[in-house]
């Protein structure tokens, strides 16, 4: 099968169905999720981070009005 043909099939599905095909695709080229339990422990690790980094003061973070600005409040 062409990609051509493969495309004329895909156009015949539902839009939930080439949604759900975009996806699998998707995941087939970019390979399979990570870890959910190894992506939990490193954002645990990075919030861990930048909490020390807030309380030791190496990092001050943002005041109320720089974050208005930035989001354009």
């Amino acid at each position: 099968m062409t990609k051509a043909e493969l495309l004329e099939q895909a156009r015949k599905l539902s839009r939930d169905e080439q949604m759900q095909l975009a996806h699998d695709l998707w995941v087939e080229a970019d390979g399979p999720y990570d870890d959910p339990a190894e992506v939990e422990a490193a954002w645990a690790t990075e919030i861990g981070r930048r909490m020390e980094a807030i309380l030791d003061g190496s990092d001050p973070g943002l005041s109320d009005a720089e974050v208005r600005e930035r989001l354009g409040l």
